[in-house]
């Protein structure tokens, strides 16, 4: 079922299946890793042997958000832009997430941001070491956060401390993060592996028809709250993906330059 699968890693053990983001350095998500998010958790689903799923990163970050070379690479084609660069089903990775009707874990092993942030905010449980941070620097780039954070910060942490994170895209520890309920835990980096390998078979040996029902429970709120917004979102973003603004920062982010922005 998994063969497929090449820009993540997939782990299967005692009901667990562990997922790795996989694009060195960073974990940047490319369009391979894009589309495999889309369609991983519609394969999860259908597996009998997976109680529950851990996403994780390899190497020394969880995830740097999307790739920004290819989008660099792709912004001059408008054509090439549209198919390599972005997604108009990018909305697509929330609905797998939150319609699987298994525990999902978030294991932060390093910085998460954007896109990143996203997938794990998503999760159902987020476990960070104290090193990682997290944001969604989106705004940076000059674009709108519409891959999750504009609908997951608002809900998981209030309007007030949303808006100064997403408009300003200052990063939080892994310790600020829990202390205002973005994610749920921190523990020592040494401890994390063993911390969330102890959770996830916990919870893969409990009553999974409860553990799945009070999640499918709670995520009804949550997706009263995102259905009808969440693509809507996402146009927002498009909208201002083909801003003059954008453009500027990508060419300063991949170029080591300062954006210069004119609001256009």
């Amino acid at each position: 079922m998994y063969e497929k699968y090449q820009h993540l890693k997939l782990v299967r053990q005692h009901k667990v299946l562990t997922i790795t983001l996989d694009n060195p350095p960073l974990n940047a998500v490319d369009q391979g890793m894009h589309d495999e998010l889309m369609s991983i958790f519609a394969d999860i689903a259908s597996d009998a042997e997976v109680n529950v799923v851990v996403i994780t990163g390899q190497g020394r970050a969880f995830s740097a958000g999307g790739d920004m070379q290819l989008v660099a690479d792709n912004m001059d084609d408008v054509n090439a832009y549209l198919k390599n660069a972005i997604s108009p089903y990018t909305y697509l990775i929330a609905y797998g997430m939150i319609n699987l009707d298994k525990v999902i874990i978030a294991k932060i092993n390093g910085d998460t941001m954007g896109v990143g942030a996203s997938i794990a905010l998503l999760s159902d449980l987020s476990v960070a070491a104290p090193h990682a941070k997290i944001a969604d620097p989106h705004i940076v780039m000059g674009i709108s956060a519409g891959d999750g954070g504009s609908y997951l910060w608002p809900l998981n942490i209030g309007f007030a401390k949303a808006k100064w994170h997403l408009l300003t895209g200052e990063a939080l520890t892994a310790e600020e993060a829990e202390q205002i309920g973005l994610i749920s835990k921190v523990v020592p980096a040494e401890e994390l592996d063993a911390f969330v390998d102890e959770l996830a078979e916990k919870l893969a040996k409990g009553p999974s028809m409860a553990l799945n029902a009070t999640k499918r429970s709670v995520n009804m709120l949550l997706k009263r709250q995102i259905e009808g917004l969440v693509e809507a979102h996402w146009g927002m973003e498009v909208f201002t993906l083909f801003s003059q603004d954008h453009r500027s920062a990508v060419r300063a982010f991949t170029g080591g330059e300062k954006a210069k922005f004119k609001g256009r």
